[in-house]
């Protein structure tokens, strides 16, 4: 299988062969983000013929745990496609099950956020300690706690794993941020409170100041986010071969002349010259897939120091363009689905043919 390196990754060829430890990292992004994902997840198992819920360990953060935690109940990614589109799924887990997904958590703006700060003890942690955490878990500290409700979601992973527990035999990892200590926590793994998946989910996708921190095991969680858009760092120390790093938040690095990779630095230059966001928010959402593709890079990194291929995934700029500034605009759903899908698929393929072309 040919492979090159782009960006501090390894980028792989077809995965048809047999015997490869694989991982599957899915990172937040909102409602959009997770119609983005489904895209690249179809086209993953289309254009490879790996079925991506068969991933030894599967890390969600945010949205992506939602999905991670339908892939690890037996969902496929045509069925995620066709329940994200509002078509009846006839059989599998989701038969039967509906979920609007334009209106479940609250639509496109958040709730008025309760009066002060979210978090006292860790705002004063962070400032009396800001190397020990990420600036993002600072500033989730400070926001004001939300108002809205992830119990709908919570709802829907009830019904596809039931109301206790986590999945049997599961590689399913969930990333979500305490929100009294600022540290990461990986529900599932063995050093992790123990937890119901649904419970898991519902702290992964706490956005500070939008949602309400969510209970488990007597603490009070938040969107796993909060440290990292992806937590790819969290799967270098579990002997995997191979990991899909599904990223909508981030930016997709490009494919140098020559085949020489790019440094982190490159591509952000790059893209700062291709993306001129217009407007305020889209500008600063612009800056966080920066920082967020800085990270991500970096997590990486981790990865292929340990030996394990990367295949990496993130928006283009026309998948951006569809997307727009505003993650939960149920209105660009379907578009952002459709459009990930033909350029994930049109990426996949060209990494193929990367592949086949290199020599050994």
């Amino acid at each position: 299988m040919g492979s090159r390196a782009v960006n501090g990754s390894v980028v792989a060829g077809a995965v048809r062969g047999e015997g490869i430890r694989r991982g599957l990292v899915l990172g937040g992004g909102g409602m959009l983000g997770a119609a983005w994902t489904i895209g690249a997840l179809c086209a993953i198992e289309e254009s490879t013929g790996w079925r991506p819920g068969g991933a030894e360990v599967i890390l969600g953060t945010s949205a992506g745990s939602i999905l991670g935690t339908m892939l690890a109940a037996g969902v496929g990614p045509g069925d995620l496609r066709e329940h994200q589109l509002g078509r009846a799924v006839a059989a599998g887990p989701l038969a039967g099950v509906d979920f609007d997904y334009d209106t479940a958590v609250g639509g496109a703006l958040p709730p008025r956020p309760r009066p002060g700060i979210g978090s006292p003890g860790l705002l004063r942690a962070t400032v009396r300690h800001p190397r020990e955490y990420p600036f993002l878990t600072m500033v989730s500290a400070a926001v004001p706690t939300g108002r809205g409700s992830v119990a709908p979601v919570g709802d829907l992973v009830r019904r596809l794993v039931g109301a206790d527990g986590w999945l049997p035999d599961s590689g399913l990892r969930v990333a979500a941020v305490d929100y009294r200590t600022g540290r990461r926590v990986t529900f599932g793994d063995p050093d992790a409170p123990e937890a119901a998946v649904a419970d898991a989910v519902m702290a992964s996708c706490a956005i500070p100041g939008w949602f309400a921190p969510v209970e488990v095991a007597g603490g009070r969680y938040v969107d796993g986010g909060c440290w990292s858009a992806t937590n790819v760092d969290l799967m270098a120390a579990r002997g995997l071969d191979e990991v899909y790093v599904l990223a909508p938040m981030a930016l997709r690095p490009t494919w140098p002349a020559g085949g020489r990779p790019q440094g982190a630095a490159a591509v952000l230059r790059e893209w700062r010259e291709r993306d001129r966001p217009k407007g305020v928010l889209a500008q600063l959402v612009s800056r966080y897939r920066r920082a967020v593709t800085r990270q991500m890079l970096r997590e990486t990194a981790l990865l292929r120091e340990a030996g394990t291929r990367v295949q990496l995934l993130a928006p283009t700029l026309e998948d951006l363009a569809v997307m727009g500034p505003n993650m939960m605009d149920p209105a660009r759903r379907t578009a952002v689905l459709e459009t990930a899908l033909r350029t994930s698929a049109e990426l996949l393929g060209a990494v193929q043919d990367a592949g086949r072309a290199a020599p050994g």
